[in-house]
């Protein structure tokens, strides 16, 4: 069938779909669709629907009125295609007794209600979350601020013993420079008197410098 041809659906709605401001949406998916025709309810828990329009706007339609959303909740859609007939200029809601009618707008106002804090809560939910992930991220910043230190810690404490060491190296060397010196200063005045007692005994001729 073209999607451009226009077509009638009976369609007829099962679950929680009294008293729950569904109607109301169906008729604003309708203006949308530019599907016309009705939503009344039927006798028990059901809604039954007369939607007219383009072939693939009616199967849009039929999808959207698919509503699983509290405190609605659609279980089943049977539809029943038949002739067009362009009874309808716009999509309206039938209305049963004005007790009924009060009853069912009291009813879709506490159903609004739940849905908004049923939202809230999820949105209160999503919130501790987000906190309590920033709590953790807070957390793994000051943790890696504490190795940041450490690891600054580590490296002043490797330059303390760097600067320690250049030290007691350079205090080592000066001592052996000492060490050395002396013994030279030793050997040299050993060698002196060596070399005055073998001129003494003339064993060693005393050279003039």
């Amino acid at each position: 069938m073209d999607s451009h041809t226009f077509s009638r659906y009976s369609i007829q709605v099962s679950g929680a779909v009294q008293r729950v401001g569904y109607r109301h949406i169906v008729q604003n998916i309708a203006r949308k669709l530019h599907i016309t025709g009705y939503i009344e309810n039927l006798e028990g828990y059901d809604v039954h629907i007369i939607a007219e329009g383009r072939v693939d706007d009616l199967d849009a339609f039929i999808q959207a009125i698919r509503i699983v959303e509290y405190p609605i909740e659609v279980e089943e859609i049977c539809t029943v295609e038949e002739e067009y007939k362009g009874d309808y200029s716009y999509f309206a809601v039938i209305r049963g007794s004005p007790e009924d009618e009060l009853a069912e707008r009291f009813d879709t106002a506490i159903a609004i209600f739940s849905r908004m804090e049923r939202k809230q809560d999820i949105s209160l939910d999503k919130h501790d979350t987000s906190i309590s992930l920033q709590e953790k991220t807070i957390g793994l910043q000051e943790k890696t601020v504490g190795l940041q230190k450490e690891t600054i810690g580590l490296q002043k404490d490797t330059i303390s013993l760097q600067q320690e060491t250049l030290t007691e190296v350079k205090g080592m060397r000066s001592d052996l420079d000492n060490h050395l010196n002396k013994e030279i200063s030793e050997m040299r005045m050993e060698l002196k008197e060596i070399r005055t007692a073998l001129i003494n005994y003339g064993i060693m001729n005393a050279v003039k410098s």
